[in-house]
């Protein structure tokens, strides 16, 4: 079994009163390959950036 590198719980991001992602979960382990698709505005850089800083 893999171990994790990533874990995300729920994790809400706002910009003011504008709620961006809501309760977004996501577990990748050790080995996986992963791919972050979605259409303009769906909140792939904003979670990116909750990540990465």
């Amino acid at each position: 079994m893999s171990k994790p590198i990533l874990e995300l719980k729920e994790i809400d991001v706002f910009y003011g009163p504008i709620q961006a992602l809501k309760k977004v979960s996501l577990h990748i382990n050790e080995g996986e390959t992963v791919s972050l698709i979605g259409s303009n505005g769906a909140g792939k850089s904003t979670l990116l950036m909750s990540i990465f800083g």
